[in-house]
């Protein structure tokens, strides 16, 4: 247990304080009880659904425990919404980004990528065994395609001004975790 304190210390840059299970309000799920010492993202389940089928996800900018900002995404196709831990996510399932910690990568605001992705990408490393790869936050553009709604995988925003907002604050903050907690076991 030590050990895995520690791995998760270096994930946030530092120690992490020993913290009641309940931090600002974040039910006590698997992941919750990290409380971020810097900036993070957190993705949860909502409760709702868009008009093609897939879970809306709350994205949550944290700054020192507190959400800053919240916006709307979504990930993995409207067909296949099952949302799983780690490694019970297999590549090529186009179901949603799986549950676990991430590092997040430097932003891409680069010429050149897909039009599904929109103008900006922001890289996701799951810090856990998956054989999922390739992950990152891009604005979910295949909804402006009739039929192409969802993502393969990756966290979806659904408009640019939110990825936008949402790359600032991952630069400006220098943030570099990603928190996936949908509840599960």
């Amino acid at each position: 247990m030590k050990g895995k304190l520690w791995a998760i210390a270096a994930i946030f840059g530092g120690i992490l304080p020993f913290a009641s299970p309940v931090h600002a309000g974040i039910p006590n799920t698997k992941l919750s009880w990290v409380p971020p010492q810097v900036a993070a993202l957190r993705v949860t389940l909502s409760s709702k659904f868009t008009e093609t089928g897939e879970r809306i996800l709350n994205v949550d900018l944290v700054r020192d425990g507190e959400v800053l900002e919240r916006f709307q995404a979504v990930s993995g196709k409207p067909q296949k919404q099952a949302f799983r831990v780690g490694n019970a996510s297999k590549a090529g399932s186009r179901e949603p980004l799986p549950q676990g910690l991430y590092a997040i990568g430097q932003v891409d605001r680069g010429a050149g990528l897909p039009f599904a992705m929109g103008k900006t990408f922001i890289p996701v490393t799951p810090q856990f065994s998956t054989s999922r790869s390739g992950i990152g936050i891009h604005r979910d553009a295949d909804r402006m395609i009739p039929g192409g709604s969802g993502t393969i995988g990756c966290l979806g925003l659904l408009n640019q001004t939110e990825i936008e907002t949402l790359a600032d604050f991952v630069s400006s903050h220098n943030v570099k975790t990603l928190i996936v907690d949908y509840g599960l076991k």
